[in-house]
């Protein structure tokens, strides 16, 4: 029985995915526009060290993670530490990895290609459709402009819902469904990394009691809670939301560094520009949601599963938090339903095998001997 599966993205949730099915004999193929894996975990280089474009840490509660994380045998690679949250009185316990969640992200890929699973960069998914035989034929585009064509049995998209609409618009899902994907909405954000020279707050993060006319509403020391490691000085994240309307948005890196380092030493004036060893600015567009769908979309027809942060929960008017442990959780049960599905599938193909009389008992039962 073919056991094919196509997993668009290969950020945590998709690498967790193809990991997952990989270890359990499916056939994976994982597909990723960008030419390195990570996604909202990719890293840049900052001195010696890899380090997240974006803030990242582990939390004592994040049990699907954490789970994840002992499965890929990266546990020692994690340690715990206290961390100063502005405005609340008791420390947190966070976890950071010895070379950064690049550890994980090499682990998941190890167990992938481990398992005969394949990774695939720079191919832009343009459309999912429906072969005649019922299985999925993803359309990619290289960026030499040639196409590709991956024919599964089913197909895991891991980006936003937003994008999966674009590329599933030929598919014969039912209107409600399309309807509750579409009323999902999203903010973006733009992140500047700042290593400096020297720090200049004891607080790990800061969330609170920014004015509402600075650019960024948080404020993580990555370095106050992990250390300078091989930094090469103090890394500090700025973080602020906006619309991709804003004018602010395109914007290019350096007007943004400009306009966040100001709004930056508006509220810390001791920090000067030349204390800035090195920065980088990311976009990211689909950062937030502004609420979870009234249903379950993670499955919106057979054989096609949506892994993403927003379809996390359902009926619920919970605060919508992007976070990674319920996005793993998402990925290990759409994998679990995959499993056992399939395992049903094997299960009615050996009840429905007649098992063979042997000659000896056919000339037996014809009363031969």
């Amino acid at each position: 029985m073919d056991k094919s599966v196509c997993i668009i993205g290969a950020g945590l949730s998709g690498l967790t995915c193809g990991a997952r099915l990989a270890n359990a004999g499916f056939d994976v193929i994982i597909i990723e526009e960008n030419t390195s894996p990570g996604g909202l975990l990719s890293v840049t280089r900052i001195g010696n060290e890899y380090l997240e474009l974006v803030p990242h840490h582990l939390r004592k509660s994040d049990k699907a993670l954490l789970g994840l994380i002992r499965d890929m045998k990266v546990s020692n690679k994690v340690e715990w530490f206290d961390s100063t949250w502005y405005g609340r009185a008791a420390h947190r316990k966070v976890g950071y990895f010895t070379e950064g969640f690049v550890a994980l992200t090499r682990s998941l890929m190890q167990e992938i290609t481990d398992h005969g699973g394949k990774l695939m960069f720079s191919e832009t998914v343009t459309e999912i459709q429906k072969t005649e035989d019922g299985r999925f034929n993803t359309v990619c585009v290289m960026s030499d402009s040639t196409v590709h064509n991956h024919v599964t049995d089913i197909v895991i998209f891991t980006g936003s819902t937003r994008t999966f609409t674009n590329v599933a618009h030929g598919l014969p899902i039912d209107m409600d469904t399309r309807d509750s994907i579409m009323d999902i909405t999203y903010t973006a954000s733009i992140t500047t990394l700042l290593v400096l020279k020297k720090k200049y707050s004891e607080v790990y993060y800061q969330g609170v009691k920014i004015p509402d006319d600075i650019p960024f509403s948080r404020i993580v020391n990555h370095s106050n809670c992990f250390g300078t490691r091989g930094y090469g000085g103090n890394v500090v994240y700025l973080t602020g939301e906006c619309l991709v309307s804003d004018p602010i948005w395109i914007e290019d890196d350096a007007s943004i560094m400009s306009d966040f380092f100001t709004a930056f030493r508006h509220l810390y004036p001791n920090i000067r520009k030349a204390d800035i060893k090195a920065w980088r600015v990311t976009k990211t567009r689909y950062a937030g949601f502004g609420k979870y769908p009234p249903n379950d979309l993670s499955c919106p027809l057979e054989g096609l599963y949506v892994c993403a942060p927003a379809l996390t929960k359902f009926g619920t008017t919970e605060e919508p938090a992007n976070r990674m442990d319920p996005t793993v959780a998402l990925a290990n049960s759409i994998c679990a339903k995959i499993e056992e599905k399939y395992k049903a599938r094997e299960d009615t193909v050996t009840d429905s095998i007649v098992t063979p009389i042997s000659v000896g008992e056919d000339v037996a039962a014809r009363g031969e001997i």
